[in-house]
């Protein structure tokens, strides 16, 4: 067998692919009265599924800086209950950088963190209300396994936290009432709170125009 016939990592490549994984948030999205009362998670956003896709390169076998795009398939939150059909997703937008610490012909250690633009986005009959704000660290754990000389499986921990600033549109509660900020007035900072996220997963990814 030849040496370009063995399983190895490509020294330099485009790097495609993506992942799966369970995603769950938690914290708050915004403080909403002066009683100091935290808008949580899960009054807009249920757990769901992500869905991230991913584009590259392949430097030097162990750098790997990417542009990521995540969709989050959750379920509209406890606000809704009881009222119109209402549906919910969340968005991340960012680049990062992932590092292969170890065979990375084999099974290596895998590093990695990106930054981006996080959404969360609620609807229904009554309206449409987004919030969004910069993700400044979104910190992977995992392993990277090589399969083949192009192909790569990776489970990884992901997690991450976040402020949101702008919203967009006004949408009603089942209960009644709404989001405190609405319009494109935005959340200002006396009443901005942290939110987290999580997400188990597992990804492929595809060396291609690499040896």
């Amino acid at each position: 067998m030849s040496s370009a016939d063995v399983k190895h990592a490509p020294a330099y490549s485009l790097w495609l692919g993506g992942a799966i994984g369970f995603l769950n948030y938690s914290g708050g999205l915004f403080i909403r009265d002066t009683t100091m009362a935290i808008e949580t998670t899960d009054g807009f956003v249920r757990s769901g599924l992500a869905l991230q896709g991913d584009i590259g390169a392949r430097l030097a076998r162990r750098f790997i800086p990417y542009g990521t795009f995540e969709l989050g398939l959750v379920g509209a939150g406890t606000r809704f209950d009881g009222g119109p059909a209402t549906t919910a997703s969340t968005s991340f937008v960012g680049a990062g950088f992932r590092y292969l610490l170890g065979d990375v012909d084999s099974i290596s250690f895998a590093g990695d963190v990106s930054f981006g633009w996080r959404k969360f986005q609620v609807s229904n009959v009554t309206g449409t209300w987004s919030a969004g704000g910069l993700e400044i660290l979104r910190l992977g754990l995992g392993v990277d396994v090589r399969l083949s000389t192009h192909v790569t499986v990776s489970p990884m921990l992901t997690l991450s936290g976040g402020t949101l600033t702008d919203t967009g549109g006004d949408i009603a509660f089942a209960a009644g009432g709404g989001p405190r900020y609405t319009g494109s007035v935005g959340i200002p900072p006396e009443a901005r709170t942290t939110y987290f996220a999580i997400v188990l997963g597992c990804g492929a990814h595809v060396d291609l125009l690499g040896k």
